[in-house]
């Protein structure tokens, strides 16, 4: 169990990342500043604090497009282990999460050509193993944080209320060169710290390289400076991690009421959310409590036909084949500024997996 206190500063940092600790400290009204600290340390390591971590647009660096391609590919359960070996190997991926039934993943990819990457998902198709369905789109991802003393259960009854979603990115307004450092900057603000001196130490345990601070405080500056880090945000889970009811809802319909959906599910809830849409397509990543299952099947249920929600199950982030990462900067070649990403080389080892397979 968690205090008022520290339901109040997980909510405090949720809705502000950068709130400077003076002021959390006169809000919670604590006797010193180091409390502060502290507390925060307690809840990081108690699973209710990840971050802070930057919203990275990867369509500003370099000369070609990115696109995100989000797939929903199911299968025989018996198949589990060979069409997760084959989706892995497909390695412009950036998180695979697998339902709870085990016979569907749900994955997140960021390639310059998704028409490459559906023709990978129709050899497995083809083999007989999997079927699927994708949507590709250059759209923002936005995170919705729990406010701890509002309702566990998200309300469905003002789902349709006005809401603005600026989906789009700026348009590129700069040409910058890219170094090695930068992307590597860039991976680091995106899911694992904004911590200097905690990516130094991370460089010098993991690769045995020593990084100045200036030189990374210089790459990060011009990250920020050009747009390309944007919307610091905390993730701050409502229960801690591994006891968190985690689910997909993949909502379709008109796209404004789609759009009037995602933004206004869960708002005033103890529930956190991250949610994008790629054409008229809504897609609601949340955590909330394991309670909230068949009370929120209930409440979607009434929505149609103004519109259609599924709502897929997944293993929590606790599951050894929950996988989440950064993109690779390895597909990014420095000398001419722009992403390669191996197709080829992914349709060769996907075809020897299946031939494998045959044996």
């Amino acid at each position: 169990m968690i205090t008022e206190s520290e339901k109040k500063l997980l909510t405090l940092l949720g809705e502000n990342p950068s709130f400077p600790r003076s002021n959390l400290q006169h809000e919670l009204k604590y006797k010193r500043a180091s409390t502060v600290s502290s507390k925060m340390s307690d809840l990081r390591n108690s699973g209710y604090i990840m971050g802070p971590y930057y919203h990275i647009n990867l369509n500003a660096v370099g000369t070609n497009h990115i696109y995100n391609t989000l797939a929903e590919i199911q299968f025989d359960p018996e198949q589990y282990d060979v069409v997760f070996q084959l989706i892995t190997c497909i390695d412009c991926w950036e998180w695979i999460f697998p339902t709870i039934q085990g016979d569907t993943l749900f994955a997140f990819f960021r390639s310059n050509y998704p028409m490459y990457l559906t023709r990978l998902l129709n050899i497995l198709k083809n083999a007989g193993l999997i079927t699927y369905r994708s949507h590709s789109s250059q759209n923002r991802w936005f995170v919705y944080n729990p406010d701890f003393f509002g309702s566990i259960y998200p309300d469905v009854t003002n789902l349709f209320e006005d809401a603005a979603l600026d989906l789009t990115y700026p348009e590129r307004t700069h040409d910058i060169r890219w170094r090695s450092i930068d992307l590597k900057m860039m991976q680091y603000l995106q899911v694992k710290t904004c911590s200097m001196s905690e990516i130094q130490r991370i460089e010098k345990r993991v690769h045995g390289r020593f990084w100045r601070r200036s030189k990374i405080k210089y790459s990060i500056e011009k990250i920020i400076r050009a747009g390309i880090a944007e919307r610091k945000h905390y993730n701050i889970s409502p229960y801690p991690r591994g006891k968190c009811y985690a689910f997909l809802l993949l909502v379709e319909g008109s796209g404004q009421d789609v759009l009037k959906f995602i933004v206004n599910f869960g708002k005033g809830g103890r529930i956190y959310k991250t949610y994008t849409m790629c054409k008229d397509k809504g897609f609601v990543w949340c955590w909330a409590t394991p309670q909230v299952g068949p009370e929120l099947m209930k409440g979607l249920d009434n929505l149609r036909p103004r519109i259609q929600t599924r709502c897929l199950q997944l293993k929590s982030a606790g599951h050894g084949d929950t996988l989440k990462k950064s993109f690779n900067e390895e597909h990014f070649n420095f000398e001419k500024q722009q992403w390669e990403f191996p197709f080829k080389q992914y349709e060769e080892e996907t075809k020897r997996i299946l031939e494998k397979r045959k044996e």
